[in-house]
């Protein structure tokens, strides 16, 4: 008897931790970035755009600062830190930070990499300090600043996967961003923010076609069902996870109810077991509601997009999941420019020709797996 009463009580708290979480992670959100001018590149290959990486700081003189939530100690993980290596040899300033959990491999490995010159630090350390929702709260931005000119923002991390050499995710499908003009700023003041923990004022007046979007300055949930609003006639979401929170659900539906076609593209091959299951309440939603739903067939896909009407995106870190939404740190980048959004869906067009369009009753019903997936996989 009294085990359940323990239960009860751990299942109490556990939901009282998360409510307290959730209200703290709102009232603490920054001042949001504003519109800027820039020039951007898109990248969907991560073989190009890890060359254009290695060139961009093999050409830096003054700064090299590096955030991912994922650095493996693989070959590629071992090259970019023999390129970074380099670069401080130079006098080039190396600051490199990790998440704790996501590149912890790495931070096992670290005596054995040899990474003289390179500052670096673990973001987000799995620490119990009184809140397990806080505990789980993880840095998931993929961010790049060289110079304090150019700027990588995307879904790319470092590793062999990404460079389409895994036995069973390749090719790997990922979008990504390089960055110049204006926006580069804002990345720097992201990036400094993180590294030294505290809050550094942006600059608030701007009006150009780029706006970087980071979860710790704004409600990301709300950010993103403002977004969706925005749509008249169509909607694209691609996402290698596919869990909304309730209010967000409750967006797409209402986009549906009002004529907008709405289009969500996610992987046929999981990377994780119990998330792909877990999607599935969600994915048979939309179905019945009349979205087109496809799962991509060719390899893995990971990439992180909106695309509202053919005239505005969002590329950036962030999965279309209750993670992301509710608890990660993320970082996107919403656009206009009209060279990025043609470029953005050729590349969409691309991922949905090697995709399979399901039908109502594909995604067959299996109670318990489902449930289970659910309970722990919306936090994966």
């Amino acid at each position: 008897m009294k085990i359940f009463v323990w239960i009860a009580l751990l299942v109490i708290w556990l939901r009282l931790d998360w409510v307290a979480g959730l209200r703290k992670n709102k009232n603490k959100h920054l001042s949001a970035y504003s519109k800027k001018n820039a020039h951007a590149d898109f990248f969907d290959d991560g073989v190009k755009w890890m060359k254009q990486l290695e060139d961009d700081c093999l050409n830096a003189v003054c700064t090299i600062d590096m955030m991912f939530f994922i650095l493996q100690p693989d070959d590629a993980g071992q090259r970019l830190m023999k390129l970074l290596v380099k670069k401080a040899r130079e006098g080039v300033r190396v600051r490199l930070m990790l998440d704790a959990i996501g590149s912890r491999t790495f931070k096992k490995s670290l005596k054995q990499t040899p990474h003289e010159g390179v500052i670096i630090q673990f973001s987000r350390p799995f620490t119990f300090k009184g809140s397990w929702f806080f505990m789980q709260k993880r840095n998931h931005k993929k961010l790049a600043v060289i110079d304090k000119k150019i700027a990588h923002v995307g879904g790319f991390n470092i590793g062999l996967e990404y460079l389409h050499l895994d036995p069973v995710l390749t090719p790997w499908r990922d979008y990504h961003l390089r960055l110049t003009g204006e926006i580069t700023q804002d990345c720097q003041i992201e990036f400094e923010r993180d590294w030294r923990q505290e809050f550094i004022e942006s600059e608030t007046a701007g009006n150009g076609a780029y706006q970087l979007v980071s979860s710790e300055a704004v409600d990301q949930e709300a950010f993103i069902c403002n977004l969706l609003k925005k749509a008249r006639d169509s909607i694209f979401i691609g996402s290698p996870y596919f869990i909304p929170t309730q209010k967000v659900e409750s967006c797409l539906f209402n986009a549906i109810e009002s004529g907008v076609k709405l289009t969500v593209l996610v992987p046929g091959t999981p990377d994780h077991p119990l998330v792909q299951p877990a999607s599935y309440r969600y994915l048979r939603r939309l179905l019945e509601k009349g979205a087109d739903v496809y799962q991509f067939q060719n390899g893995f896909y990971h990439a992180k997009a909106i695309l509202i009407d053919g005239r505005l995106c969002d590329i950036g870190t962030m999965n279309f999941d209750r993670r992301s939404l509710l608890i990660n740190e993320e970082l996107n980048v919403i656009t206009e420019d009209q060279e990025i959004i043609l470029s953005l869906s050729e590349s969409i067009e691309k991922d949905l020709t090697n995709a399979v369009k399901l039908k109502q009753g594909d995604l067959k019903v299996q109670p318990i797996k489902e449930t289970a997936a659910w309970c722990v996989g919306h936090l994966l």
